[in-house]
């Protein structure tokens, strides 16, 4: 009888253990994809900026805050489902300012781009100087929001551990 109960505790131990890593490996995909995809948002953001030009690759519907790709909703699900809700509105932060950034570099890119007679050339010159203004605070933005982001994606790197990988 007291190998039965020990065979039958054992195996139910096993279990649960088990089950915990998977969800903590589940967990896990969905921080580190999550931080991959901030990554690249930084990188692109940081060479727009630099080239004073939007990739090619991005529409106008991509620039809209409503707009949701494919692989925005796919993080957000796994986040959604495997760590915190303010992990997740911290993705989503991070997100809307990327493309905030984008937007005043766009606005940059189209004012660097005006062209006009001799006599306008101060007001374009206004405009320039506003469009940097606003692209750099955008940029500042999306930055202190990648942060947030990243001490979220830490601290639930941290929580989604199991016992015995935190010590």
């Amino acid at each position: 009888m007291t190998t039965l109960a020990s065979a039958s505790l054992t195996q139910r131990a096993t279990r649960d253990r088990e089950s915990a890593f998977k969800i903590w490996e589940r967990r896990a995909d969905a921080i580190e994809e999550a931080h991959r995809k901030m990554l690249a948002h930084g990188n692109t953001r940081d060479t727009a900026w630099s080239r004073r030009q939007v990739p090619s690759g991005f529409s106008p519907e991509t620039f809209d805050p409503g707009h949701q790709d494919e692989q925005y909703r796919l993080v957000v699900t796994k986040l959604t489902l495997y760590t915190t809700p303010e992990l997740v509105q911290a993705y989503s932060k991070s997100n809307e300012a990327f493309l905030m950034s984008l937007r005043g570099i766009m606005r940059l890119e189209l004012a660097l781009a005006a062209t006009g007679a001799e006599s306008d050339r101060p007001r374009r010159q206004r405009n320039i100087n506003a469009a940097v203004e606003v692209a750099t605070q955008t940029i500042e933005e999306s930055k202190t929001a990648d942060e947030r982001l990243e001490a979220a994606l830490r601290g639930a790197a941290t929580l989604a551990a199991p016992r015995s990988r935190r010590r």
